[in-house]
């Protein structure tokens, strides 16, 4: 039977930790162009 030690539980965490980084940077590195498209479209609108 696997044994959960305390070893097992800080690996566990680091990765967690980890995965939640990389995914929080790649989820802010696709709507960042978003966000730059909409700001340049409010910059055309008021150049307007």
């Amino acid at each position: 039977m696997f044994k959960l030690d305390k070893i097992d539980l800080q690996r566990i965490t680091v990765s967690t930790i980890g995965a939640v980084v990389l995914s929080t940077i790649c989820v802010l590195g696709a709507v960042a162009p978003a966000r730059a498209d909409v700001a340049a479209a409010k910059v055309v609108q008021i150049v307007k």
